[in-house]
């Protein structure tokens, strides 16, 4: 077993926190057998690497994560210099309630590893950032904190360099407070680091807005679906497409970024470049691509 897949094994772990051995196949060796990386994982947590759980209700499904031991030496990857460390379980009983949201954004970066590769783009599975902390006010509602910061590479008709603020929902929160979040990322696509009344000078109207101090364009908006019945899918996505189009402040920001959802499940069976997502700025268009938001 070549020691570099161990390598991306464990940075996986450190990055995403928590992964079954079938989201470890399909981001790093998507052309093998699952039982090679189960035996890989076995070898791993022989070495007090990575330890596992089992999940409740999931056929002993196992979702797999880092000791403090692993932990600490991922820590000094040169690929991970800028990852915040990963916050351990005390034990496998807070493993196991923490996994589920845990196990759905690597879900998601899966698929978009997966379907990358089905359509020649380019995402490596570190280009996806969980937990990216953007500030825009005081307290604890004054940031943004989305699920994952996706870098990705679409290739065809010419090389793009995208970026997506990725917010993943499980259905454990009310759908009002799922839509709501639109109203952090307008304050955070609004927030000047200058007062109003220092913008009119000279110096005040040379400084940019806060996020254009770290993108040159602000990343996309992807909402995705992931545990909920289609009925329920549908009705999140229309209450994201309401305060769309009934929050001003929203609706200026959707003026220039693009903003969709999706579901988490037709990712995975279609592709995330297929035509599955609905924009959040026109209910009536249909289905389109990530990218063609």
């Amino acid at each position: 077993m070549p020691p570099e897949i161990d390598h991306q094994v464990v940075a996986a772990l450190y990055q995403f926190r928590m992964a079954t051995a079938e989201q470890l196949r399909v981001l790093h060796t998507p052309d093998s057998q699952l039982e090679l990386m189960r035996r890989r994982l076995r070898r791993l947590k022989k070495e007090c690497l990575v330890e596992d759980v089992v999940l409740p209700q999931a056929g002993r499904l196992r979702a797999w994560f880092l000791t403090e031991r692993g932990a600490r030496i991922a820590a000094r990857f040169p690929e991970l210099q800028h990852v915040a460390s990963p916050p351990l379980p005390e034990d496998k009983t807070e493993a196991r309630l923490r996994v589920g949201h845990i196990l759905a954004v690597t879900r998601t970066q899966a698929a978009f590893v997966a379907g990358a590769r089905k359509t020649g783009d380019e995402c490596r599975p570190l280009e996806f950032l969980p937990e990216v902390y953007h500030r825009y006010g005081e307290g604890r509602d004054g940031a943004v904190i989305p699920d994952g910061l996706l870098h990705y590479t679409a290739v065809a008709g010419g090389r793009r360099l995208c970026r997506a603020f990725v917010e993943v929902d499980r259905g454990t929160m009310a759908s009002e407070k799922l839509a709501s979040k639109l109203f952090g990322y307008a304050r955070f696509h609004e927030h000047h680091p200058v007062p109003v009344h220092l913008r009119r000078t000279v110096a005040g109207q040379s400084v940019l807005p806060a996020w254009q101090q770290r993108y040159p364009v602000f990343p996309r908006l992807l909402f995705v679906l992931a545990d909920t019945g289609e009925q329920a899918a549908r009705h999140r996505i229309r209450d994201l497409q309401s305060i769309a189009a009934t929050s001003p402040m929203v609706a200026r920001m959707l003026r220039t970024v693009r903003a969709g959802a999706a579901s988490l499940a037709d990712l995975e069976q279609h592709g995330t470049s297929a035509a599955v997502w609905h924009t959040l700025t026109d209910p009536q268009r249909p289905l389109c691509g990530v990218w063609e938001l």
